[in-house]
């Protein structure tokens, strides 16, 4: 039954858009400044068995809505746990944002931790006992089905605005208790976005590609790193697998100003020749490439001609 209810929900059945359903409360006002932590939910996670891609979406769509991500964790489906890391971080961060441990077996316990975590209990929500009944069609209150009704006393139910979604996100004060399964989790995010947005804060980034070591260029980060600091941040990421270069820089910073005055002093203190363009596609650009570098070198001139001619007759020869 509960695969029938992942089929369905992937296919958009269960979190379809249910314009008629009103829009709860929103959570706490995303203000300047907004935080959030990230717990992932999960015994397969720890253990190797499942690859975490939740964190990494949740970051990067956070970061897009101005919500600066502090803290990542990932704890096992263990009750004591699962508290424990939900009332540090919401006592640290704007938002909490949860994922996984939702549904109707024995590891699902993500309900009874957060409700743990605030001293509530557990009790059937009468909003999601009608959906379950509805989805699953009558059935006893103790069904492994109907687990997925059975909230912290005190949650909120969201549904989206514009869009929203017939199974509901649960939400705890600041906590926001998100579906483990990726599609799921991504389409949530997406569809409740508003929860987190802020209005007053957004990120500018700009990438910085040199073909030199890292260590060639460790003084001059240090020097951009103090000359900026608090205002822009400087991250350096070697890449041993490139052909095209060798470390990454990104410089990061709220002031769209800050970071064009940061990215000018970097680019005039690196070594000349070491900033490099990045290539994406190598295979587009070759023959240009290559017929360029016949034309600025004479002696390539005949082996890439000599080259072309049997081509250029063959295509001849197909009517091309």
């Amino acid at each position: 039954m509960w695969a029938a209810l992942r089929g369905t929900l992937r296919a958009g059945g269960a979190w379809r858009a249910a314009s008629s359903r009103p829009m709860a409360a929103p959570g706490p006002a995303a203000a300047r400044g907004s935080t959030a932590g990230i717990i992932v939910i999960g015994d397969e996670i720890l253990k190797g068995h499942t690859q975490d891609t939740n964190s990494f979406f949740m970051c990067r769509r956070l970061r897009a809505l101005g919500v600066r991500v502090a803290r990542i964790s990932v704890v096992p489906d263990d009750v004591e746990a699962i508290a424990g890391e939900v009332a540090a971080f919401a006592a640290r961060f704007t938002f909490v944002l949860t994922s996984g441990g939702i549904g109707p077996t024995h590891d699902d316990v993500t309900f009874e931790a957060v409700a743990r975590a605030f001293g509530e209990q557990v009790a059937p929500h009468p909003e999601l006992v009608a959906l379950v009944h509805r989805f699953f069609g009558a059935m006893d209150a103790q069904c492994p089905e109907m687990k997925l009704a059975r909230v912290p006393a005190s949650s909120r139910l969201n549904y989206g605005a514009g869009s929203a979604f017939k199974y509901p996100l649960v939400s705890v004060r600041n906590v926001y208790i998100f579906p483990g399964i990726p599609a799921l989790m991504e389409r949530a995010l997406d569809g409740f976005a508003h929860l987190f947005r802020s209005e007053q804060t957004q990120f500018h980034s700009r990438a910085v590609y040199v073909a030199a070591d890292e260590v060639l260029i460790a003084p001059v980060l240090d020097q951009v790193n103090a000359a900026f600091q608090g205002r822009v941040s400087l991250g350096s990421y070697p890449d041993w697998a490139s052909n095209y270069y060798r470390v990454k820089l990104i410089l990061d910073s709220e002031s769209e100003q800050d970071l064009e005055e940061a990215h000018c002093f970097l680019m005039e203190k690196l070594p000349p020749g070491v900033v490099v363009p990045l290539v994406t596609d190598c295979i587009a650009p070759a023959a240009t490439e290559v017929y360029g570098l016949a034309e600025s070198v004479p002696s390539l001139a005949g082996p890439v001609q000599w080259e072309e001619q049997p081509r250029s007759r063959a295509c001849l020869f197909w009517g091309a």
